[in-house]
């Protein structure tokens, strides 16, 4: 049967689904550091691999599915990319607390202030933090093109901030968005739901919701408890990091790990209720698990699933 120029116009018109957007909402693996030991989980084949080792417990990784290099801290103030063995020195007396892209950079932070990864590049110094009652950044997250950090202020509170920039090579502290008064010792991180209308504490309004882990005992909503997420405070358990996996109007999975834990829980959350079911998604870990990042994309799943050793 001969086409038409008609038909052929028509089919040559059809825009075909990469074959990587087919995973983009399946998680396929997670990276996270094992204490002092950088891993990589694979939900597939189930197995566990040993990436790289630090000098203390990791706190900061980030996977560049762009470049297929991988960023974690070593644990004494330096980024280290696992792929050329490449070393950014930061701060001894700070330890990196997240790293993450925004806006084709790979942003890390910390008590030091915000650097360009890639570069060195001093975006945001601890001086301006200090001039905002800020003594460290702890985590990050951008939604449409701006940028937000959780951070620890010199009262030892936290607060959700706006971090702002008027060109590439200066960012600053703007409006505090949620402010958390519980007082606790280590880091905490959160993760923007773009679902949702958040009343931010300075009177705007946010078309995200905001899910942390301020209080260390339990994740919250837009700073209410999520019921199915405490842990045990007796025994020293803490939450420290989450992340997001996917979320509809009325739900969310996410991620999170932290101290005495042992494991790395998923919660599946009923946005509505505030109410959560969670299991543990990769189990036998140290005693602390303070960095996470789940992927998605294909290739750097099959990139990070053939180096390092598996654990036998």
């Amino acid at each position: 049967m001969t086409l038409s120029p008609e038909a052929i116009k028509k089919i040559s018109e059809i825009k075909l689904t990469p074959i990587e957007s087919i995973f983009e909402k399946k998680m396929l693996g997670l990276l996270y550091g094992n204490s002092k030991v950088l891993e990589y989980y694979n939900f597939e084949t189930e197995e566990r691999r040993i990436l790289a080792r630090a000098n203390a417990a990791i706190w900061g990784v980030h996977h560049d599915s762009k470049t297929k290099k991988t960023y974690f801290d070593n644990g004494i103030g330096s980024v280290i990319c696992l792929e050329t063995g490449s070393k950014k020195e930061r701060d001894n007396y700070n330890c990196i607390q997240s790293i993450k892209s925004f806006d084709n950079f790979i942003l890390d932070t910390g008590g030091f202030g915000l650097f360009n990864t890639k570069t060195s590049k001093e975006l945001l110094s601890k001086y301006n933090l200090n001039d905002n009652n800020i003594g460290d950044v702890e985590s990050l997250n951008s939604f449409n093109n701006s940028l937000y950090a959780q951070v620890r202020n010199f009262d030892k509170s936290q607060s959700i901030v706006e971090v702002n920039t008027s060109n590439p090579n200066k960012f600053f502290i703007g409006e505090t968005i949620k402010k958390c008064e519980v007082k606790a010792k280590g880091s905490r991180d959160f993760a923007i739901v773009p679902q949702g209308n958040m009343r931010g504490d300075n009177g705007r309004n946010y078309p995200f919701s905001i899910i942390t882990c301020a209080n260390i005992s339990y994740l919250d909503l837009n700073g209410e408890k999520i019921l199915g997420t405490e842990v045990n405070n007796s025994s020293d358990q803490s939450i420290h990091r989450v992340e997001l996996i996917k979320s509809t109007p009325t739900t969310a999975e996410i991620i999170y790990s932290g101290k005495y834990l042992y494991v790395i829980y998923k919660a599946d959350i009923d946005l509505t209720n505030k109410t959560a079911i969670t299991k543990s998604v990769v189990e036998n870990l140290s005693n602390c698990v303070l960095a996470l990042q789940p992927i998605f994309n294909k290739s750097s799943h099959e990139h990070l699933s053939s180096i390092g050793s598996v654990i036998r």
